[in-house]
């Protein structure tokens, strides 16, 4: 299985920060449990957004990044799929 996006910019942010797993979900407003399922068997629905919005402040990205990352580990974008072209 390949690794979700979410997950990918979330290992991106650890390893530019050196913070740790745990942390960086408490900070995201998950348990370290449910970032561990992520990693090992994807995404099974859509975070709920406050989970989104946790994830693009902690991870000082932008919103719609974090959504799409997500719309993408659920199936409902595939690659050649982009959110910046339907919002600009």
């Amino acid at each position: 299985m390949e690794t979700p996006h979410l997950v990918e910019l979330i290992d991106a942010h650890k390893r530019a920060y050196g913070i740790s797993e745990a942390e960086l979900a408490r900070r995201i407003g998950i348990t370290r449990q449910n970032l561990h399922l992520w990693r090992t068997h994807g995404l099974r629905g859509l975070p709920a957004r406050t989970t989104l919005n946790g994830m693009a402040a902690e991870l000082r990205l932008p919103y719609v990044r974090i959504l799409e990352a997500a719309l993408r580990d659920v199936g409902y974008l595939d690659a050649t799929d982009g959110l910046s072209g339907l919002l600009a």
